[in-house]
């Protein structure tokens, strides 16, 4: 298939990707001059068949954060399915990159997917193929999920029930694994690397980034390392929940970034001869705030040079790792922390006089010169060098390392415990809920409790001893009384039977009645206050050809919930003649089974032209119940003579402007007699 193949009244234009089964294009509905998104694949392949099934069942499903289907269709050996285009967004793959996203971006990212896919699974319907490749986000920060049951389908999946909850589950959890470290951490193929495996499975996020908040740690190592963790994507949601609505921006992300930073050094080896302690002091005072407030110290000591590195402020910082190591000497590096305006200033006066990384050697002491004469001389001449080293930044931080040391401590404590009460707070919401689901029984079933207690006794423990000769006399005398009762009125009512009748003329007599007729001025239909209102069993839009087939099917039952102000409405179209791309289009209501019709009621928020037609199939023509011209509010309808149908189709022949430039028609209840 090249662009510019038509299928349908799609004009193909550019490929966007090939995935299992088939490919995704970039088309043009040439009907309603809007983009779509084709999924197109052999009409002879094997998984076609259940893709079409799958997405005409996902057609439905109709959630802000799953991208809509909009028609199925074949056409020369090829079939294909119509997506929304959502022309503005990145891939979750694209955002994440190689340096991750923060967490509470991915707290919302993932909490968004799991809401939509728990709203298809309410409708029996599930994803089962998860990756960061199908996860959308638009210019405005929505999250749109694609594939929903069709992306299962191309690529042979088929899982149901509780199974099926769980798959989802883990999909939803690996997302936020891959957010966090940038890596996926299932088998089925995604665009980021595969995080590394141990025996038992990928290493909780906590060990491979920083910041990472305790209860997504704690979902991702039960889900992905345990077997356990959340039940269904709604569990996992309630789980994680609440998080922002709002995307997040210029927040520091989690995962190890690959760039290196461009550093600035300073020397933090011994004082100079002309440096005062006051000097000194300052200049402690001043990285040792550097550091309070996130900014991050690199301090490095080999082979008789010292250096402490501060990174320079960029556009796009990440975090690091906390790495401890040490090579001939102490190598420290402190993770950033919180970026606040201190920080910044002092990242600022320590970049302000070059641009370039500066280096100051040090004094050597006068035993250095020693090393060389033996291993065991090295390593003491090692051990001398860096306790040389932590002595003089000591010095140099001086009163304010301490006050340092302490408020770093008292944060560490206090986010310890914040975090150890998130994760107990998680587990007692999902244990929770898992209770709530162990309880709840199925449509035709008993429900299930796990004990009930016998019920108090009502009367005391005598009362189920024999009545006594007394007490039966007592109950004989009653009955007796009031059977006589009833054979007195019985008698009274039996001695008045025909008194208020002629009986002559029942039998039969010489005299004849006249019988009063009224002449019928309304015709044979009755007025909305006789008769009472047949039910309703379903709803449905009624687009026929050149029409696609669904007109906002999932807003149909709101014309039969007894609420006017809740109303169906059509698809915007161009101009009051539907863009001159169809007649008209309806909705049908289903009865049941075939009725009798004496009216029609509609509540009509917008003034239409409409005809409505009875019969046994969903139609624009047939028996016409009635029509209306321009009317707004209540309408009622009768038929000229008796009308018998089981379907009622309201068909709407002119549209009227909205407020967005588009010309639809509403309908707000109706009601059939």
């Amino acid at each position: 298939m090249n662009p510019g193949t038509e299928l349908g009244r799609y004009t193909v234009e550019t490929r966007i990707e090939e995935i299992p089964g088939g490919e995704r294009w970039a088309a043009r509905d040439t009907t309603l001059d809007r983009d779509v998104t084709l999924v197109v694949m052999p009409s002879d392949a094997d998984s076609t068949a259940a893709a079409l099934d799958a997405a005409r069942r996902a057609a439905g499903v109709e959630a802000a954060q799953l991208v809509r289907i909009l028609d199925v269709g074949s056409e020369d050996g090829l079939s294909f399915i119509a997506e929304d285009a959502v022309g503005d967004a990145t891939t979750y793959t694209e955002a994440i990159g190689t340096d991750g996203l923060p967490a509470e971006e991915v707290r919302r990212i993932t909490g968004e997917v799991a809401t939509g896919i728990e709203a298809a699974r309410a409708r029996g319907l599930h994803h089962l193929a998860l990756t960061p490749d199908l996860v959308l986000l638009t210019g405005d920060g929505r999250v749109k999920v694609q594939g929903l049951a069709t992306a299962a389908a191309l690529a042979g999946i088929e899982t149901e029930g509780e199974e099926a909850d769980r798959d989802d589950a883990t999909g939803v959890v690996a997302l936020a694994y891959a957010g966090l470290t940038g890596t996926w951490p299932l088998d089925r193929p995604s665009g980021l690397p595969s995080a590394t495996r141990d025996g038992s499975g990928p290493p909780p996020p906590s060990r491979v980034a920083v910041g990472v908040p305790g209860d997504l740690d704690t979902i991702c190592r039960e889900t992905l390392g345990e077997g356990t963790g959340p039940d269904s994507p709604g569990d996992y949601a309630a789980q994680i929940a609440p998080w922002s609505r709002i995307p997040l921006a210029g927040a520091l992300r989690t995962a190890p970034s690959a760039a290196d930073e461009t550093t600035h050094a300073v020397p933090t080896g011994s004082r100079s001869d002309t440096e005062t302690p006051d000097e000194a002091g300052g200049s402690g005072a001043a990285v040792a705030g550097g550091a309070l407030a996130g900014g991050a110290a690199v301090a490095s000591a080999a082979d008789g040079d010292e250096t402490t590195a501060i990174p320079r402020e960029s556009d796009d910082e990440v975090t690091r790792e906390i790495n401890l190591g040490q090579r001939e000497g102490v190598t420290t590096t402190i993770t950033r922390g919180d970026e606040t305006p201190a920080g910044r200033s002092q990242r600022s006066r320590a970049a302000r006089d070059d641009d370039s990384t500066q280096r100051l050697p040090r004094e050597r002491s006068r035993d250095e010169g020693s090393r060389d004469e033996s291993a065991h001389g090295r390593r003491t001449a090692a051990a001398a060098a860096a306790a040389a080293a932590a002595a003089a930044a000591a010095g140099a931080v001086g009163t304010g390392g301490k006050v340092l040391g302490d408020r770093l401590g008292k944060a560490a404590k206090t986010a310890g415990g914040r975090s150890r009460e998130a994760i107990h707070d998680a587990r007692a919401r999902r244990e929770a809920i898992r209770a709530d689901q162990r309880t709840r029984s199925s449509l035709g079933s008993a429900p299930t409790t796990a004990e009930v207690e016998a019920p108090a006794p009502l009367l005391p423990a005598e009362a189920g001893a024999p009545p006594s000769r007394r007490q039966a006399n007592l109950v004989l005398v009653l009955m007796a009384g009031f059977v006589a009762l009833a054979c007195l009125f019985g008698g009274i009512g039996a001695s008045r039977i025909g008194s208020g009748s002629d009986l002559g003329r029942i039998l039969g007599g010489d005299e004849t009645t006249a019988v009063a007729t009224s002449e019928d001025t309304g015709g044979s239909g009755s007025s909305s206050g006789g008769g009472e209102p047949l039910a309703i069993a379903n709803a449905a839009g009624y687009d026929p050809a050149p029409g696609d087939g669904v007109e906002h099917n999932a807003e149909a039952p709101r014309v039969y919930d007894g609420n006017p102000d809740t109303t169906w409405t059509t698809e915007g179209y161009g101009s009051e003649a539907f863009g001159g791309v169809k007649q008209g289009v309806g909705i049908t209501v289903d009865l049941g089974q075939s009725q009798s019709i004496s009216s029609v009621t509609l509540q009509l928020p917008t003034s239409a032209q409409a005809t409505v037609f009875a019969g046994e199939q969903p139609a624009n023509s047939g028996t016409e119940v009635g029509r209306t011209q321009g009317r707004t509010g209540e309408v009622e309808l009768q038929p000229s003579s008796a009308v018998n149908g089981r379907y009622v189709t309201v068909w709407f022949t002119s549209l009227t402007p909205s407020d967005d430039g588009r010309y639809r028609a509403a309908l707000g209840e109706i009601t059939v007699r």
